[in-house]
């Protein structure tokens, strides 16, 4: 299963014409000399950092000995379907390009897991969370709105049956106000009610855990397809967050995907989950 988004369809067709290369123990340097192109505009069609014309497109597949009529029509319908505009598009003059990015591949995952040691995850957060949160920076008032727009529509996903998504939360995240009473009594909520859904999975990682392998820092692990080893991964640093794709994703993906299981098991379990949250929002109403 994938989701249907450009992203995924320009990722499936520069996969396939890897693909093909690598079948024939083709060099990139033989294939950029023998189509009279530069190494160079190989790698960047290869990696997705340019565009693949339709016209480049066919002169690889036919170099490759792919002329089978159907086949080539696949992949000409892959590549137009990469050049169609996604939401994520609108951002490019706001955010980094590499923000940008993960925002297309966040929507076109067909499974999130994410653990979070320190805020709410951006997918669960309510508007008031995202301005008080974002007005701590040296962010203007246009790109704290632009903040907010982006998140919310980044949550449409979570209405969607078909995608799972599985969220750890330390427990601190739940007594660190970030907004006024009013604000932190929404996003409690908010959490409790996305707990209930049959898609979400939220667990509370206690201060009883201790210390547990992996803990050190957040991360959100993207399945982008049911293919082995599929994976974007992101880890959050205090310089910004570092993005893993491809052949360091599945790697480092495979590590991760272990942390997560075991932040699991340290984890309540999900029916707890309620519990806990309304337990922070008893402690709310005392102050």
């Amino acid at each position: 299963m994938r989701a249907q988004t450009p992203v995924n369809s320009q990722r499936r067709l520069l996969a396939a014409i890897r693909e093909a290369r690598d079948v024939l123990r083709l060099t990139q340097k033989e294939v950029a000399e023998a189509l009279d192109w530069s190494v160079s505009k190989l790698i960047r069609i290869e990696n997705g950092s340019v565009g693949l014309s339709i016209t480049d497109l066919k002169a690889l597949l036919l170099h490759y000995g792919i002329t089978d009529r159907d086949r080539v029509e696949s992949y000409v319908q892959l590549a137009k379907e990469s050049k169609l505009p996604g939401w994520w598009d609108e951002y490019r003059r706001v955010f980094r390009p590499e923000f940008v990015r993960f925002l297309g591949l966040e929507a076109s995952a067909v499974l999130i897991r994410q653990f979070q040691l320190l805020v709410v995850p951006g997918l669960l957060q309510v508007p008031e969370y995202v301005r008080s949160l974002m007005s701590a920076g040296e962010n203007t008032a246009e790109a704290v709105e632009r903040g907010i727009e982006v998140r919310l529509t980044r949550q449409g996903r979570l209405q969607d049956q078909e995608f799972e998504h599985f969220f750890i939360l330390d427990e601190s995240v739940l007594y660190r106000q970030v907004t006024d009473a009013e604000g932190w009594r929404t996003q409690l909520n908010h959490l409790r009610e996305v707990a209930e859904q049959p898609n979400v999975t939220l667990q509370i990682l206690p201060f009883r855990a201790g210390v547990v392998h992996g803990m050190k820092s957040s991360f959100q692990l993207l399945e982008l397809s049911d293919q082995l080893n599929d994976y974007f991964l992101t880890i959050e640093q205090p310089a910004g967050d570092v993005y893993f794709d491809e052949a360091a994703g599945a790697d480092n993906g495979s590590e991760y995907m272990k942390i997560f299981f075991g932040l699991e098991e340290a984890a309540l379990p999900p029916e707890e989950t309620s519990r806990v949250i309304d337990k922070a929002l008893a402690r709310l109403e005392e102050e």
